[in-house]
């Protein structure tokens, strides 16, 4: 009972919008989050105006059984404040958190000629989450050999 109430609601507020033309923000959503690590350095680029780009790809594993699965890419752009952050931070092997919108870059291939479109994730927010498990910071400290034998023999 209760869900046909709600799907009465729903239809009567979109025959109002079809009839009245309003358009309510929180109906119209276009939120990704993503956790996973970045797949290659991050390109940045400084323009004249002062603005910064930060495009990196985005490994991101799936909840399965199988261990052996390929991760889903994503393609990821980061403006301003935050693409410094990323730039100064963010390597191969990276763990991070974004929160963004989906958009499609089109244009037209200049040898084929055809149109082409690649989904882009424009991140607003990003979460540094761990360290890059291909970093040797440990290796590098003074007492590494010492820091490596402990933790070892705890197991």
């Amino acid at each position: 009972m209760v869900t046909s109430q709600l799907i009465l609601k729903w239809r009567c507020r979109a025959v109002k919008k079809s009839i009245t033309g309003e358009i309510n923000m929180s109906d119209n959503l276009n939120i990704i989050n993503l956790v996973g690590r970045v797949g290659q350095k991050p390109e940045t680029q400084y323009f004249e105006s002062g603005a910064v780009l930060t495009k990196l790809s985005l490994a991101v594993n799936r909840r399965t059984s199988k261990k052996d699965s390929e991760p889903d890419w994503f393609a990821v752009e980061i403006w301003g404040n935050i693409a410094e952050v990323a730039a100064n931070y963010t390597d191969k092997g990276s763990l991070i958190g974004i929160q963004g919108e989906l958009k499609f870059d089109e244009w037209t291939d200049q040898v084929t000629g055809q149109q082409r479109v690649k989904p882009v994730i424009r991140a607003n927010n990003l979460e540094l989450l761990g360290s890059n498990p291909n970093s040797n910071s440990l290796a590098n400290s003074p007492n590494s050999s010492d820091q490596t034998n402990s933790e070892q023999s705890d197991f």
